[in-house]
């Protein structure tokens, strides 16, 4: 049997005038979704600033707090936000590299799509 026939046989709905219409128009919206994979702010000067404001918390909090609060817990409780703050910035790094792979992905798809369609 030839590939020809095979194809025939298959049932494959055949697309309207409209919904190909429809299609080029949903097509074109494809660089749109840039705006949306590719972050305006950048999660790695977040960690960052986010890092600075807890090495100060951590000097300002234990120099205003000495006579106020139990010194060991005050202590326990910014061990648990320099923790926190690890784990924030460990994070982010991994997010950094999905969001590398993912704008990676989408350039790539956009580039097929651009041989058939113009985006």
């Amino acid at each position: 049997m030839k590939l020809k026939k095979l194809i025939e046989n298959l049932d494959i709905p055949k697309k309207t005038t409209n919904e190909k219409a429809a299609f080029i128009q949903e097509i074109k919206k494809f660089n749109e979704y840039g705006s949306v994979i590719y972050r305006t702010e950048d999660l790695r000067r977040v960690a960052e600033e986010i890092n600075e404001l807890v090495t100060k918390a951590e000097a300002v909090t234990l120099q205003e707090t000495q006579d106020w609060f139990d010194e060991i817990t005050v202590k326990r409780n910014l061990k648990t936000l320099r923790e926190g703050n690890k784990q924030f910035g460990q994070t982010i790094k991994e997010i950094s590299k999905l969001q590398q792979r993912l704008e990676s992905l989408y350039e790539e798809m956009g580039h097929n799509l651009s041989r058939y369609y113009e985006l």
